[in-house]
Order: structure tokens, then sequence, then C-alpha cells
């Protein structure tokens, strides 16, 4: 036997002379029960998927995709602050804002128009009573001859 042979079991007692229980699997009966087999079929299914659960393969994996969604995040993030940060947003930002002037002056100058009417309209309403007031009612001269004849 070279050195880069295993050497068998055998081979490994004889050279120990010690005796080394070896568990040989036993040949699986059949039963031939559909149930005992369907629940062992059920417990090596869910030990696979233990096993595959837990498996070096699977955490990696988990890994490199938890950090895919980090970078994919991080880059998503960038972008959005380099389009906040360009010219053309800033542009856009900056002709949002004279848009919102420009409307809110109209709205003000609407309103100070419809202000002024207003106040010009009660104004003159006013001036009218005032008017009224001083003015010598005239009497018709029907009224001024009745007023003559019974005097």
């Amino acid at each position: 036997m070279t050195e880069q042979e295993t050497p068998s079991v055998e081979e490994i007692k004889a050279r120990l002379k010690v005796e080394i229980p070896v568990e040989e699997e036993a040949p699986k009966k059949s039963s031939g029960d559909v149930t005992e087999e369907l629940k062992a079929l059920g417990r090596q299914f869910a030990e696979t998927l233990q096993n595959a659960w837990n498996s070096e393969e699977r955490q990696r994996v988990e890994s490199q995709v938890r950090e895919g969604m980090k970078s994919f995040a991080g880059e998503i993030d960038k972008a959005i602050r380099e389009v906040k940060e360009s010219p053309a947003a800033a542009k856009v930002k900056e002709e949002a804002g004279q848009l919102k002037a420009r409307t809110e002056s109209a709205e003000f100058s609407q309103k100070a128009r419809k202000g002024v009417t207003q106040g010009l309209q009660w104004l003159s309403e006013e001036l009218g009573k005032l008017a009224d007031q001083f003015t010598v009612a005239e009497k018709s001269p029907t009224d001024s001859d009745t007023e003559d004849e019974t005097a």
C-alpha cells in the first residue's frame, strides 16, 4: 500500500489491533404500509427543506440578495439626489415659484379690484342718500296749488 492510497477499515483495525465497531446500514424492510411510507417521506422532505434552509449556500445567496437590495436602494437614492440638484430641476423649481407668485399676484389684483369696486359702489350709494337729505323736496304743481287754496 502506498502513502497516497486510503487504508480500508480492516487495514486500520489490523494496524491498531483494536476492535472498531462499524455500523452498517441495514436494508430497510418494506412493510407495505402506505401510511408509514408517507410519514417517512414527509420526514425526509422536512429534513431536506431544513437542511436546504440552513445550508451555507442559501445563507450566501440571502446575503448577496440583501447586499444587492441595499446597493439598489443606494443607487436610487443617489439618482434622486442628483436629479434634485440638477440645473433642470432648479429651473423647474424656479419656474414653479414664478408661476405661483404670478398666480397669487393675479388673485390679489382681482381681490383688490373687486374690493375697490365694491367700495366705490357703497360710497356712491351713501353720497346719493346724503344728497337726498339736502335736496329740497320739489313740490309738484298740483301739490302747490292745493296748498295755496287751502290756506
